[in-house]
C-alpha cells in the first residue's frame, strides 16, 4: 500500500516513518461478497464516513490470524 500525500509529509517533518494520518474506528461490519468468495468489510468512522473492501478468502484469513495474534504485519516490498 503506499501511503497518502499526508502521510509522506508526517513522516518526513517528524522523521518516524511508523507515524501516519488514522482514524478511530466507530463501527464496522464484514459481509460475504454476492458474486465471489470474498468478503466485504466496511468501516465506520464516528463522522460518518464510510468505506468499504472487497477482501480475498485469502487475505481475511490472513488478517484474522494477524489478529488473533496481535501482531502487526507489513509487506516490506510495498513500503
Amino acid at each position: 500500500m503506499r501511503p497518502s500525500p499526508h502521510d509522506t509529509v508526517v513522516r518526513s517533518i517528524s522523521g518516524r516513518p511508523e507515524l501516519r494520518h488514522v482514524t478511530q474506528v466507530q463501527e464496522w461490519r464484514i459481509e460475504r461478497a454476492m458474486d465471489s468468495d470474498g468478503f466485504v468489510i466496511s468501516i465506520i468512522a464516528p463522522g460518518g464516513e464510510s468505506q468499504s473492501f472487497l477482501v480475498a478468502q485469502a487475505d481475511a484469513h490472513d488478517i484474522g490470524e494477524v489478529l488473533r495474534r496481535k501482531a502487526v504485519w507489513v509487506d516490506r516490498q510495498e513500503q
